[in-house]
Order: structure tokens, then C-alpha cells, then sequence
């Protein structure tokens, strides 16, 4: 059932919810979450993910503002949607499913829903270096075997191991409070040096200083063009020997390749790894094969109350849109062709 509930609105404009998945469930909730939208137009919500141009120009093709997760809309969609004004992607990475060049071309803006998830993030992240760092995940595997391995299987204690952030905006910030509380160390690279959290939560290093230094080296960036790929074999080789990476920012950051052949080799301990090139379908290569590495497929975001919270704010960004405040644009360029002004009515 693909439709799940749709309902009228106050001005001719259509809104559609195109791949809900889990979002929200139900009728009932749904129409509590798109109450917003009445005062601006129409809406409809569907709750599968569509591969086909064709079928998603079925359900957008007349369409003034889209909601996506999963669908791609290719610059062959997004030419086939002459009304299409707004793009609400919901969460980070809209670059991913969006053609952000064809977009802006077009004058669609497009915006995502930052800082939804930044606790939820953080705790799977200590959660994956705990697995790691405790072999929680192949002590699970042993008895499922019938195996008993309890002096087999050591682990390490993380209090008093000094953890190295590479990024610290929101979520690594989180986790920089988290891992304090369980008797880390904590330091710090990024771009930016943030004097408020180095008061008695974490200190700053450079890049080499702190992969040489750390016993734990977590990744919190966000994907762009600088930082795609830039964690490979050369970072890696600088990593104390006999650490642990953990990486929930976007797979693309990493090299996966060297990864594996450093976790192969036993230079580094183990891994805890999220995100993967090429998601939902990634090729994961050897580390399927590595037992000192942890996988889970992009759970980090998956709690109720970030997808709540990511919900709300991409519906927040289509209201404030059609109240002429746009909000969390991540092509700003669509200005020199936007196809909505400040003004009452549709496009």
C-alpha cells in the first residue's frame, strides 16, 4: 500500500512524501506530522522507496515541494517536475540522492535536517568501540557456535585510554562528553578549534600528533569534496599500532580497502564501522572476512526520537520556505533561478 493517507490543503500547492519507510507510522501520526503543511497546500504520503524516473514522475511530476530519503532525483527527474519548487531532503547527505547541480540550475532549493540526531549518533559510536574494544560481537558469535572462549576473547578497559576525535562539530562533540564520562582521554583535530570544549573536555592536536598519540581514533566529518577519501593508507600508518578506528561519518571519507588490509595485518585492533560507499548495496570486499571489525548497516541515525526530530525539521523547512524564511539550504545558488519568491499563491 504505497499510499498511505493524503489531504487537502489551503492553496493549490502539492507536497509529497515520497519514501516515508519508517519514519512515521500510521495514519493517525502522519496527519499530526504534516498538520503544518495545510496552510500551504495539499499534501500526499507514500511509504515506498521508487527506482524508476517514470514511477517517481507519476507521483511528483505535479508536485510544488518533495520529501525524500532513499529516492534519487537525477537531473532527468527534477527537469520532469515543471512545478517542483523545494526539495526537503531528510537528513544529512542530501548530495547523495539529489542532483544539487541540476537543482540550483533549476531554481529548486533543496535543505536537510542537521543536528537531528547528534546524541542517537554518538552513542552508537561509543557502542561500536566498546564491541571492539570488549569483542562483544565474535564472544556472541563463539557461544552461538558452542564455544566457550572467556579466556580467549581479552579485551582492553577504555578508562584511562585517550581517544582522538577527528572532527568535533555536533556529534563528535557529544561524543567527546560521552567518552569523559566513562574516564577517557579525550583530544581533538578539526578545521576550527573549539576553545569552549577544550576547558576540562578535550584538547587539541594536530592530525599526526593525534593518530601517533591515540589509543582510539573516531571519524565525525562531514562528506565534501576536501574530505572524500582523505582517511586512507597514509593516515592509517600513522595510527599508534595496535588502536581502533571508529567511523559513523559518511563511507565515502574512508578508505575501505586500506582498511581492511591494516586490520588484516594487525596494525590496528579492530574497527567499528557505520556508513559504506554505495549504500543500501555496499561492497563490503574483505571485511566481511576480519573478525576485529564491527559492521552495522547506517544504524546510527535509527532511534525514534532522531527520526521524530529529522521528521519535524523537514517539515519545518517547507513551511518556513513557503513563509519566504528558507532554512537549512544546502544549494544556495538556486537563488539566481528560484522558481518561489515570497508571495501567496503556487509557482
Amino acid at each position: 500500500m504505497p499510499l498511505i493517507a493524503e489531504e487537502m490543503g489551503e492553496t493549490p500547492r502539492l507536497f509529497v512524501f515520497l519514501d516515508g519507510l519508517e519514519f512515521v507510522e500510521g495514519s493517525g501520526p502522519v496527519r499530526e506530522v504534516m498538520r503544518p503543511l495545510l496552510p500551504h497546500g495539499s499534501w500526499r504520503f507514500y511509504k515506498n522507496r521508487l527506482e524508476e524516473a517514470g514511477l517517481l514522475l507519476e507521483r511528483i511530476g505535479e508536485a510544488h515541494a518533495v520529501f525524500l530519503d532513499w529516492s534519487n532525483l537525477t537531473a532527468e527527474v527534477l527537469r520532469g517536475c515543471p512545478k517542483l519548487e523545494k526539495v526537503a531532503y531528510i537528513g544529512v547527505g542530501a548530495a547523495n540522492f539529489v542532483d544539487l547541480e541540476e537543482a540550483s540550475r533549476l531554481g529548486i532549493a533543496v535543505s536537510n535536517t542537521p543536528d537531528y540526531g547528534n546524541r542517537s549518533v554518538a552513542e552508537h559510536a561509543l557502542g561500536l568501540l566498546l564491541a571492539v574494544a570488549r569483542n562483544i560481537v565474535s564472544g556472541d558469535g563463539d557461544l552461538r557456535k558452542g564455544r566457550w572462549t572467556q579466556f580467549a576473547r581479552e579485551g582492553i578497559q577504555l578508562k584511562g585510554r585517550r581517544i582522538g576525535l577527528v572532527g568535533l562539530g555536533k556529534v563528535g562533540s557529544e561524543m567527546a562528553r560521552l567518552c569523559r564520562s566513562i574516564g577517557m582521554e579525550v583530544s581533538y583535530y578539526d578545521v576550527e578549534r573549539k576553545p569552549e570544549m577544550e576547558e576540562g573536555i578535550a584538547s587539541y592536536l594536530d592530525l599526526p600528533d593525534l593518530l601517533s598519540a591515540c589509543d582510539v581514533v573516531s571519524l565525525h566529518v562531514a562528506l565534501t569534496p576536501r574530505t572524500r577519501s582523505f582517511f586512507g593508507k597514509e593516515q592509517l600508518e600513522m595510527m599508534k599500532d595496535g588502536s581502533i578506528l571508529i567511523n559513523t561519518s559518511r563511507g565515502e571519507v574512508l578508505d575501505m580497502e586500506a582498511l581492511a588490509r591494516a586490520l588484516r595485518r594487525g596494525k590496528l585492533r579492530g574497527a567499528g564501522l557505520d556508513n559504506f560507499p554505495g549504500e543500501p548495496m555496499p561492497d563490503l570486499g574483505e571485511l566481511t572476512g576480519l573478525e576485529n571489525v564491527v559492521l552495522t548497516p547506517h544504524l546510527a541515525f535509527n532511534t525514534r526520537e532522531a527520526k521524530d526530530r529529522m521528521t519535524a525539521i523537514a517539515v519545518e523547512n517547507v513551511v518556513s520556505f513557503y513563509r519566504g524564511e528558507p532554512r537549512n539550504i544546502v544549494n544556495p545558488e538556486y537563488l539566481e533561478n528560484a522558481r518561489f519568491g515570497v508571495r501567496d499563491g503556487p509557482g
